[in-house]
Parts: structure tokens; sequence; C-alpha cells
């Protein structure tokens, strides 16, 4: 019985301990206080994690930088970046094009018909695709392709403008139909469904993870590939239906396009980096130097990591393997996430390659006034250009994009 009771005791003793540090937490919380019950540190050490990553030292040289790669001939270093980058991020390209399942015609909306359909890439791997296109298409006339990326966010239906969870209202708003306003500018917009979102969200684990990339972003780690690296793989995977495939309309191969904002955007610059099929790039908010971004903030998400990425690279030479095609940014001056500034810099970064290779005027970064959000007033003229400059057939309506 008495050591019963000490027992009793002890449990009480632990659980007063628990329940008054708990308050004490609280309180601190409560009065804007950081709750440290830890001892001082004597000062100089290096404790936090985030010191150990910092981009300096062995580790961190940047071996295939433009800068410091030693290779005169910029197709002979882009040949071997995007190899790295390859190897780096597990993309994939699989071969011929992905067959079609649950294809659906829909009724018109917005003045814009819409077609709704399922890229069977391999057993496990669906896409779901919605074109978008205006009646002034002809199905017996070569058309652009625009495919259409959304952020992190409720899903591809904000490209045409529906609304279906509460914030989608606002992000229609402040311009998120990416698809609408690609179609009244005279192309075939296509909305490809970014694995984690919307009808590609996690729905067989339990419970999952609060964040919605984390759980994909880990897993693809555990099977040496990037969730990035994922997402471009699908990005190719719609080329290949595209400009091989059935679509029902023909599409030129030679203007397959890619366009997103924030990590649809960062999505549609490695896929561009990736795929030299892909004709130009417009990634809007999503620009910056890793070691001022994701190095140096907390990251829930885990979207935009490439393993090892930093020991051969930084973000400008994934821009420079876009060269001598279009590509486009435009960025806030108030982006509390990708501010002008750092895609300014990246793209500086990246130019000399794109003027080696006679093409520096189609090499675009626009300052916008506002916060982290796509412009399509400054993004699209932006784009349109570009693509002059590069001698692309410009879709007619672009100038002049049709109203509802």
């Amino acid at each position: 019985m008495p050591k019963l009771i000490s027992t009793d005791l002890k449990w009480l003793k632990a659980q007063w301990h628990a329940r008054g540090t708990a308050l004490r937490r609280r309180l601190a919380l409560a009065l804007g206080q950081t709750f440290d019950p830890y001892p001082a540190v004597p000062a100089g050490l290096g404790l936090s994690p985030s010191l150990r990553h910092r981009p300096s030292g062995p580790g961190a040289e940047l071996a295939l930088d433009w800068r410091r790669a030693a290779i005169n001939d910029p197709l002979v270093w882009q040949k071997k970046v995007r190899a790295k980058l390859i190897d780096l991020s597990g993309y994939g390209r699989f071969g011929g094009p992905p067959g079609i399942r649950h294809l659906q015609n829909l009724p018109n909306r917005d003045g814009l018909k819409h077609r709704r359909l399922y890229l069977k890439v391999r057993d496990g791997l669906d896409l779901p695709i919605r074109m978008v296109w205006h009646a002034s298409i002809e199905d017996t006339k070569p058309v652009a392709a625009m495919i259409c990326l959304q952020g992190t966010n409720s899903g591809m239906h904000l490209s045409w403008g529906e609304a279906l969870m509460p914030a989608d209202p606002i992000k229609i708003l402040n311009d998120a139909d990416f698809a609408r306003q690609a179609a009244r500018r005279g192309y075939l917009a296509i909305c490809l469904e970014q694995a984690c979102f919307g009808e590609r969200r996690e729905q067989l684990l339990s419970p999952v993870s609060q964040t919605p990339c984390i759980d994909a972003a880990n897993h693809a780690l555990l099977l040496g590939r990037s969730l990035l690296g994922e997402r471009a793989s699908d990005v190719t995977s719609a080329v290949n239906w595209l400009s091989e495939g059935d679509t029902g309309l023909q599409v030129d191969p030679n203007r397959i396009y890619v366009m997103g904002s924030s990590a649809g955007g960062t999505t549609a610059l490695f896929a561009g980096a990736l795929d030299p099929r892909i004709a130009g790039v417009l990634a809007t908010s999503c620009i910056g130097f890793m070691r001022d971004t994701i190095l140096a903030r907390h990251d829930p998400e885990g979207q935009n990591t490439v393993p090892g990425i930093l020991r051969w690279f930084e973000l400008d030479a994934v821009v420079a393997l876009c060269a001598p095609r279009p590509f486009v940014t435009v960025s806030g001056d108030c982006d509390h996430i990708w501010p002008f500034d750092g895609a300014d810099a990246v793209v500086a970064a990246a130019r000399p390659v794109y003027e080696r290779l006679e093409s520096g005027d189609r090499l675009v970064v626009s300052k916008a006034k506002g916060g982290h959000r796509f412009y399509p007033n400054i993004a699209w003229p932006a784009l349109v250009c570009a693509m002059e400059r590069a001698g692309h057939d410009v879709p007619k309506l672009m100038n002049k994009p049709i109203s509802d």
C-alpha cells in the first residue's frame, strides 16, 4: 500500500508540474513573449539548424554555375545542367501520348467551350484536364496551347473562374482565372491539376498532414525524386498528349506554352527548363534565389525542394535553361513571398546565357505595384513582346482579347 501511495503522489506531482509549465507558457504567449525555459547559451555558438544550412563552405560550391563551370559553349552548358537537374529532381519523360479517360463535353461557360477529361499516364497516375477555348478557334487550323497551372490553393477550377471553396471568389477577383484569360486571347487553354491540390489532393492517407504538400514531398524524397520534379513530369505528359495525341483540335506542336503563378509558376519554370519542346514560359510571383527565399524561412510544404540542387547551381541556372525561348516573369514590389527585387536579381544573373544565345530581349522581368498575385495587365503584354521578338506566331486575339 505505501508503494501505491508513493506512486500516486509522484503522478500528482508530475501532473502539477506539467500544468504549471503549460500555464506559464500560455501566459507568455498571450503577452506576446517567447517562452524559453532553456539555460542561457554562451555568445558566439552556432546551435540553430538553419545556420548549418547557410549556403557557404563545402557542399555549396554551385559547381555548374555559368560563371564557375568554365564551359564556353552555352548549349553544352545547358546540356550538362539539364542532365544534372533531371537526376536531382527525379523528372521523367514517359514515352508516347497518355491515353484519354472519361472525356466529357461540357456546356459553354462565360462564352467559352469546355471539355473535361483525364490523361492516363500509367497505373496510379491520372491527370485531370479541363480544355477551355473560344468558339472562334477552328478545328481545321493549328492553334497555340497554353498549359495553365494554379499555385497553392484549392485547385485548377480557379483557372476557368469557378468558385468551390470560401476563398475562391476573392482569388478569382484577383485574376486567378488564367485559363479564361488565355482562351479569350486565342489560346487553347489546358488546365492541369497539380499534385496535392483540388482533385489530386491526398485522399488515401489517414490522417493527412495539415499542409497539403508535405506528405507527397517527403514520400517523393524517399524514392529519390522530388515533388517539383514529379509536377514537371506531369506537364511533360500533357505536352506529349498535345503534340502527339488526339485533342479534338489541331494543336501546333511548336506553340505549346506553359504558365502559372506562385507554386504554379515554379512548376512552369522547371517544366520549361527540363522540356525543350515547351515554346515559352510565363512564370510569375515565384522567382528568387533559393538562398534568400526557401533556404531563409520556414517551409511547411517542401514543394519547391530539389535535393542537392545548391551543390550545383541556383535558380538563375534554371531560368537560363529556358534560353533562347521566351521567358517572362512578373512580381509585385510588395510581394511578401517572392518580391520583385529577388526576381530582378535572378533574371540579371540568367541574362548572360540568353545574351550568348542572342536572345536577351526574350528574357523579361516586370515589376507590379502590389502583393502576391497574378497581374494580367502586365504579364500578357510582356509575353506578347517576348514572343514577337522570338518570331513566334502570336495568337491573333492576343493583342485584343475577346470579351464574354
